[in-house]
């Protein structure tokens, strides 16, 4: 309940977030989801501490706005034939108050979300890989090459072709579409994505 209510506050707080931030120090090594919510079933909230999220994906919560490095990716994911939102304000820390800091402020990973549309920002100092698995990490649900949470992936596109490898080990990319499937039912994953205009 209460990650409800901190994403109600976060959403509630949209318009301080909607243009994109700042970023810090990278990880050493790509993180993957492995280690996050395993079993875990729908629904997959936000999880309210950011903070603990960004840390076990190995990013850093900064306050310097940095765009040196500045791009997009997206991703879709389906379960049992249905789309599965990509939460807002992912790798973007709340306060105790339950509001969003402001642009800029201390509480954005180079590797966050602003809103529902699975749109994934990275924004950073430097170059550096930049992994599905620390989307999923940030999002508290586990991913390896069998399992979403508690589902079975069926499988995994990007840019519409297959891949056949761990998907937390897909590596962010310009422009890039990431679909991930799981579950029962069928679904056809689209193979790019209509980025809005500047992104």
């Amino acid at each position: 309940m209460r990650a409800r209510t901190a994403l109600a506050c976060l959403t509630a707080a949209g318009a301080l977030l909607t243009g994109c931030s700042s970023s810090g120090p990278e990880h050493s090594e790509a993180s993957t989801g492995a280690s996050a919510g395993a079993g875990k079933p729908l629904p997959w909230d936000r999880p309210a501490d950011q903070q603990a999220q960004v840390t076990k994906a190995r990013l850093v919560l900064t306050s310097q706005e940095t765009l040196t490095v500045h791009y997009h990716a997206h991703l879709d994911v389906f379960v049992d034939g249905a789309t599965v939102a990509v939460p807002a304000g992912l790798g973007i820390n709340v306060g105790p108050d339950g509001q969003a800091p402001p642009h800029g402020a201390p509480g954005i990973a180079p590797l966050h979300t602003h809103d529902e549309s699975g749109v994934l920002h990275i924004e950073a100092p430097k170059d550096a890989k930049f992994t599905l698995g620390q989307v999923f990490t940030e999002w508290g649900v586990a991913l390896d090459s069998d399992h979403v949470g508690a589902y079975p992936v069926n499988e995994v596109v990007v840019d519409g072709k297959p891949y056949d490898g761990d998907p937390a080990r897909v590596v962010l990319s310009a422009h890039e579409e990431i679909a991930v499937v799981a579950g029962t039912g069928t679904v056809d994953p689209p193979s790019s994505y209509a980025f809005p205009a500047g992104e």
